[in-house]
C-alpha cells in the first residue's frame, strides 16, 4: 500500500529531539530503523511492523510509546524512493532524476493509485534527500568511531 508522497508538507511532522552532531531528524531515525529491519529480517516492514520494531529498540515519543503505525505509514513510500535515489547518489553527486524515476518503476515503486513516480516528483524531494544523505553519512561515521 503506497501513500501519496505529494502533500506531505501539509502533514504534521513529529517533534524533533535536541540536535545531535549527526543532524539526524526523527524521520531520519525512522528511516534507519526501516533499513535495519530489512537487513535483519529480509523484508520491508509495514507501519505496524516498524512501530513494534521501534518500540522493541526503545525508540519512543513524548507519550512514552513507539510511533504510531499510521504516522510511520506516511514515510514508507518516501523511504523507498530515497533508497533508490541514494543508490544513484553513491555514483553521482547529482543523480539523474529520470534514471531514479525509471529505477523506481523497474522495482514497482509507484505513487498512490499506481501513478508512476516522475523526475518532477523526485525533484520536489531532492533537497531533503540530500540533507538525509549527509546526516546518515555523519551518523554512520560517528557510529563507526565509537
Amino acid at each position: 500500500m503506497n501513500a501519496a508522497i505529494d502533500g506531505m508538507a501539509d502533514e504534521q511532522i513529529p517533534p524533533q529531539p535536541p540536535a545531535e552532531a549527526s543532524g539526524l531528524t526523527t524521520v531520519d531515525r525512522y528511516y534507519l530503523a526501516w533499513v535495519e529491519y530489512q537487513q535483519q529480517r529480509g523484508a520491508e516492514p509495514n507501519g505496524d511492523d516498524l512501530s513494534k520494531y521501534l518500540g522493541e529498540k526503545g525508540v519512543v515519543g513524548r507519550n512514552g510509546r513507539a510511533a504510531a503505525a499510521s504516522t510511520l505509514r506516511r514515510y514508507l513510500l518516501p523511504f523507498r524512493i530515497y533508497s533508490v535515489w541514494a543508490e544513484h547518489r553513491v555514483r553521482s553527486e547529482q543523480p539523474s532524476l529520470k534514471a531514479v524515476a525509471e529505477a523506481c518503476a523497474a522495482r514497482g515503486i509507484t505513487l498512490q493509485y499506481n501513478e508512476p513516480i516522475t523526475a518532477a516528483t523526485i525533484a520536489e524531494h531532492t533537497a531533503d534527500f540530500e540533507r538525509r544523505w549527509h546526516a546518515v553519512i555523519r551518523h554512520d561515521a560517528a557510529a563507526q568511531s565509537r
